[in-house]
């Protein structure tokens, strides 16, 4: 009680905090008789290629640049280009008016910009996921938004929880950092179930960065860095709605407001529904497929902007209930009703309350400095039984951070450095076991950008003092050169470290009936990625083509081993003894086929093995290989969109089952599988009606359980899971967008 009344006070006290780089926007206009929006303008930062087009009322959202000052400029044809310099950050929206060269009676927008951006200006391998990438996915949470992206793999994580994990440059999803604009995110507690505790329509892009992260953002990005970036309350309407329901039962609904709460603030509040109450056992092993659930989610963010800097504040509360387990039916069953037999449920309970805010501040005499202060704080609640296994924890957690920012000599090279403290208060309970591990981490980091013509240097150094753990320090070095204006290599390598909670992370495996063994001490994971990349965007054939590759190697000094091999009756956790390592290589083609059809080709190749009890064995559960090949068209008014996407899964390895009875065995690789997703978008005025389907093949694992029959049983397990579970699922739903008044939007 004392830590939520304290939780609560800071919730009231946090209006100190805020983000100093946040999205530029504002709107386009005509200048003269014709004084309209102008649709498809062009903006790019001065001698770069980053930039952005306004959308069909003039609204344009771009990436801050690299450094200040910046020129921005605006081109649309027949209108004169128009260069904006800037000191630093604007304080409000801008707007910008051309003058036309010639008289225009009317115009069409040819220039569309893809759902998924391969960035050409950022130091780090850089992948965007823009709102109209996201809109390709059927919906509605984070764990279902990369269903169309390459470099993250998607899965589910067992047969009984409906509960999806990632996979990145070859290692689970939590070996990369998830944040929110920079700010630790999912993380602790969430590990397992925080994919599915954020709804999908209230991101407004994805920046996915591959390899390292910069010693800046933290130093868990071992394999790379998801970093979610919110609605604008500034820049969004009065009212959004967006409605859905699938054939398998599912019903969702998200609700966004914002508000203009003075000339340079504003605020939005954002609600979303999840509920899902129909029973379902497609494979027919007697347990339901997906637990019926029922998931209530709000979050409001405010902003304000001002010559000075920025603050922002924002708070959510989710509240999640899954009930799963062996199916009604299944029970009726004659052979059940002469004995007395009790079901295996599945009980999941999430609640949790994130706290978070930001403040920037540019000097006033010198625009070439700021300052900027972070915090996040997290009270998360998890409870759950698996049959006659009972785990609950509790989690308390605070982030600060500071970081100074300075540009030097021409302004060309920058050094930000700072200080953070994360504190971490968990306290855990499994079957007869109860511990708990408080952990206090302050950190000091420092990075310096070198940029000369065509070549940047980033390296950076963090020390860390875990007060569990002991020391940490860990260097980072990234580089960039151009070849030419859209043609680049980069290079980078460092070390990451992490703290582990094993059962969390592998809460998969109580849906089982393994004995839980710890050998020793668990300590903190660290390991060593180096990497780089080739990008290069040209015209061909007279076509728009951007082509990719990369190359990464993860590797691990220490490790949690979390070990299925010791028996298919036992799983054990212990530190790593001997080699572990990941390998990665993607290869990626976009063209633009025509105006309106747009194409991409990727295949990823992964080795990746670790050593378990001084065998080195291949990673279970994860394919080799793996394509994707994606079409996605939009018609010349923008009326209609299709979208359709196949994915090509490898083998992989699955845990050894051989000392299991003859029926209570797996193969000892998955098959070869492929799914497609397919999606068709009617646009009327603010109305979005779209309509499509998941895993149109109806491929699925048919064997999901061992021992479904006796879920009591030594050698029940549902955690061996490498495929879909379920079949093919049709969507439909509708999106309904008020647009910002137009007196509110006009200079």
């Amino acid at each position: 009680m004392v830590f939520r009344s304290l939780f609560l006070l800071l919730a009231l006290c946090a209006t100190l905090i805020a983000a100093a780089q946040a999205s530029i926007y504002g709107r386009v206009f005509a200048e003269g008789a014709d004084s309209g929006p102008l649709p498809g303008a062009n903006l790019i930062w001065g001698g770069t290629v980053t930039g952005a087009s306004a959308d069909s009322e003039g609204r344009f959202s771009l990436a801050p640049p690299e450094a200040w000052p910046a020129a921005l400029v605006t081109s649309f044809v027949g209108y004169r280009p128009d260069t904006l310099v800037m000191q630093g950050p604007p304080s409000a929206a801008l707007t910008i008016r051309l003058r036309p060269t010639v008289e225009l009676k009317a115009f069409e927008v040819v220039e569309r910009e893809n759902g998924t951006r391969m960035s050409t200006s950022t130091t780090i391998a850089t992948e965007i996921i823009g709102a109209k990438e996201l809109k390709r996915a059927a919906c509605c949470d984070l764990s279902e938004s990369f269903e169309t992206n390459a470099t993250v793999d998607v899965n589910y994580s067992d047969a009984v929880s409906g509960t999806k994990t990632i996979r990145m440059l070859g290692l689970d999803g939590r070996y990369a950092q998830i944040s929110l604009e920079n700010l630790p995110f999912i993380r602790g507690l969430s590990s397992s179930y925080g994919l599915t505790l954020i709804p999908g329509t209230w991101i407004q892009d994805i920046n996915l960065s591959k390899g390292l992260g910069t010693a800046v953002n933290g130093p868990n990005a071992m394999t790379g860095q998801i970093d979610l970036c919110l609605l604008d309350p500034l820049a969004e309407g009065p009212l959004f709605v967006n409605m859905y329901g699938n054939s398998q039962g599912r019903a969702e609904a998200n609700i966004h407001s914002a508000q203009s709460t003075g000339a340079n603030s504003g605020n939005i509040l954002m609600v979303h529904g999840n509920s899902f109450q129909q029973e379902m056992d497609q494979n027919n092993d007697g347990f339901l497929d997906s637990p019926k659930s029922q998931r209530f989610t709000i979050m409001d963010r405010w902003m304000r902007r001002t010559e000075r800097g920025m603050t922002q504040i924002g708070l959510r509360y989710v509240t999640d209930e899954r009930i799963g387990g062996q199916t009604e039916e299944f029970l009726s069953q004659p052979r059940f009703q002469d004995r007395d037999t009790r079901p295996y449920a599945v009980d999941i309970n999430n609640e949790l309350i994130d706290l978070f805010g930001k403040q920037g501040v540019v000097f006033k005499n010198d625009p070439t400095k700021s300052i900027g202060f972070l915090f996040a704080g997290r009270q998360h609640t998890v409870g759950s039984t698996f049959g006659d296994r009972v785990y609950e924890g509790e989690q308390h957690s605070i982030y600060l951070s500071a970081v100074y920012q300075m540009l030097l000599g021409t302004g060309t090279d920058q050094l930000k450095a700072g200080l953070s403290y994360q504190f971490d208060d968990y306290a855990e309970a499994f079957q007869d076991s109860t511990f708990g591990r408080v952990e206090r981490m302050p950190g000091v980091f420092a990075e310096y950008t070198f940029k000369r013509a065509d070549f940047t240097l980033v390296t950076g150094i963090r020390a860390d003092a875990n007060s569990y753990f002991g020391n940490n320090v860990a260097p980072r070095v990234h580089l960039k050169y151009d070849l030419g204006p859209l043609t680049n290599v980069r290079f980078s390598a460092g070390q990451g470290f992490r703290t582990a909670l094993p059962l969390v992370e592998n809460s998969s495996v109580m849906a089982s009936s393994r004995t839980v063994v710890v050998d020793g001490d668990l300590g903190m994971e660290r390991s060593w990625n180096i990497g780089g990349s080739f990008q290069h965007k040209f015209k061909w054939l007279d076509h728009k083509w951007a082509f990719n590759i990369d190359v990464y190697r993860t590797e691990f000094t220490h490790q949690v081993v979390t070990d299925l091999d010791r028996a298919p009756t036992t799983l054990a956790f212990y530190n790593l003894d001997g080699s572990s390592y990941a390998n990665s290589l993607l290869t990626d083609l976009q063209v633009e086929l025509t105006r309106q059809l747009d194409l991409r080709l990727s295949y990823r190749y992964y080795e990746a093995s670790t050593t378990y009890d001084g065998v080195l064995r291949e990673r279970p559960f994860t394919p080799g290989h793996r394509g994707l090949v994606s079409l996605a068209y939009t018609d010349k008014k923008e009326l209609w969109r299709g979208d359709v996407s196949l994915n090509l899964f490898g083998e992989g390895r699955i845990p050894n089952t051989s000392s299991n009875p003859e029926a209570y065995r797996f193969a000892q690789r998955s098959p070869s599988y492929a799914t497609l997703h397919a999606q068709v978008t009617r646009v009327l005025g603010v109305w979005e009606i779209y309509l499509g389907g998941e895993n149109l093949t109806s491929t699925i694992q048919q064997q999901q359980i061992i021992a479904a029959e006796d879920p009591f049983g030594p050698y029940f397990d549902a955690s061996l899971i490498w495929g879909p579970t379920n079949k093919a699922m049709i969507y439909g739903g509708f999106r309904f967008t008020l647009p910002q008044k137009k007196q509110e939007q006009a200079p």
